[in-house]
């Protein structure tokens, strides 16, 4: 009985694998040779290991597909951004299309918005501390709430040591402002600043710093103020001059802009396509489709992986060429490697959207018969491993019949890359 089980399974085998694998194996061998491994396991010890690759070329398989979707789908035509011709001055975010009315616009900022700063005095930060010890209390008075704070000095303190406590205890108020202690190695000296966390001229965004016991704020010198509060000044398109509380503001065609700094010249604000978008996705198509081939191409001593694995290079090799313009190359295992430099000069001339957006909807190309590829593995990943090198507690859980066959997948129609296999 054994035996005659192990006949129909060798003849149903090699009528799903057949000459077909055998023939793509020499053929991408040529090419890319696959990773040797003199290591073989019984079928008794690659139980939980199948189950694992198959989890691993499902996951892998289903994140290869999606990837290529975004890329080749009409979505990906429509990946618009505005850009600033200076970041550092004006930062841009983008929502919705390009205006097809207008070109470009331009953004003056005269003063960018700021919040109310007090600015300590520079103390020698080793210097021990000269002020009252024990408990020291102080407020800090915010759009109409006051707030004590109490800091213990000890003796043996330092300057700095007491520039950190009020620090501390301030930023665990949640009175509204920021408090840090900025040292200068050079002078050896260290400062208490407290700043408000919301910007512009309202009066609720403004604080005082009175002292109640101790005197600590009036000796650390952070109840004078430094800075006001300010709001942003800036045009657009040569206009009238424009007021915020915030650095971040709606200007129009759905631009949303933040201002860095001022600035005598206008940064002007264009549209063009989103390349880091695109870039992006790529690097994750060639992260997945590196997962997804190691995956199969280590599992040396399974001739249904090795298929998998042989069937990737033999389409790559296809579009080595184009591939290689767009900045996607291939190490000596058949990894899909990036040229960074290469991929920039196709993303800003456009020739990398065009690449995976020109096949879209047709039944060959790159881009689509790499899909249909990872479609195929993932629906039925259980497909892509011989039955014969699993465990007992394997058999029949993973779309296999009793004679350890895959029960949905036809090798000579389901997502088969036909064009390329011999």
């Amino acid at each position: 009985m054994n035996i005659s089980n192990n006949l129909s399974t060798s003849l149903l085998s090699s009528l799903y694998q057949g000459n077909m694998a055998l023939h793509a194996n020499k053929l991408s061998r040529s090419f890319f040779p696959l990773p040797s491994n003199n290591a073989s396991k019984t079928g008794s010890q690659l139980g939980s290991d199948g189950v694992h690759y198959v989890n691993n070329l499902r996951t892998s398989s289903s994140s290869l597909s999606t990837v290529l979707r975004e890329l080749s789908g009409p979505a990906s035509a429509n990946r618009i951004v505005a850009m600033s011709s200076n970041p550092s001055v004006v930062s841009i975010q983008h929502t919705g299309k390009k205006p097809s009315s207008i070109t470009s616009m331009s953004v003056l900022v005269n003063q960018v918005a700021t919040g109310q700063t007090n600015e300590g005095a520079k103390m020698e930060a080793k210097a021990a501390f000269d002020g009252n010890t024990g408990a020291n209390r102080f407020s800090i008075e915010m759009g109409g709430k006051t707030t004590q704070i109490s800091v213990n000095v000890q003796k043996g303190d330092t300057n700095q040591d007491v520039q950190q406590k009020m620090a501390d205890a301030i930023n665990s108020s949640g009175v509204g402002v920021k408090a840090t202690v900025e040292t200068n190695a050079e002078t050896k000296t260290s400062m208490l600043k407290i700043e408000a966390t919301t910007t512009g001229s309202d009066p609720k965004n403004k604080f005082s710093v009175t002292d109640i016991s101790g005197g600590l704020a009036g000796k650390m010198g952070v109840n004078n103020v430094t800075r006001e509060g300010q709001d942003a000044l800036y045009s657009v398109n040569g206009g009238a001059e424009r007021r915020s509380q915030s650095n971040t503001v709606a200007i129009g065609n759905g631009v949303t802009a933040t201002f860095n700094s001022a600035s005598e010249k206008a940064a002007t604000i264009t549209w063009g396509p989103d390349t880091n978008a695109t870039k992006n996705s790529v690097e994750a198509m060639v992260k997945n489709y590196n997962t997804l081939y190691s995956a199969a191409a280590e599992r040396t001593n399974d001739p249904r992986a090795q298929n998998l694995a042989s069937r990737m290079v033999n389409l790559s090799k296809t579009y080595t060429s184009s591939l290689s313009n767009i900045g996607i190359g291939f190490d000596s295992s058949g990894r899909m490697t990036i040229d960074s430099k290469k991929m920039d000069q196709a993303a800003e001339s456009g020739k990398l959207d065009q690449f995976f957006r020109e096949y879209s909807g047709k039944n060959y190309g790159f881009t689509n018969q790499l899909g249909r590829l990872a479609d195929s593995v993932s629906r039925n990943p259980g497909s892509f491993v011989s039955s014969s090198l699993f465990g007992a507690e394997l058999m029949g859980n993973s779309g296999y019949t009793g004679f350890g066959l895959p029960t949905q997948f036809n090798f000579l129609t389901a997502g088969s890359v036909m064009d390329f296999m011999l």
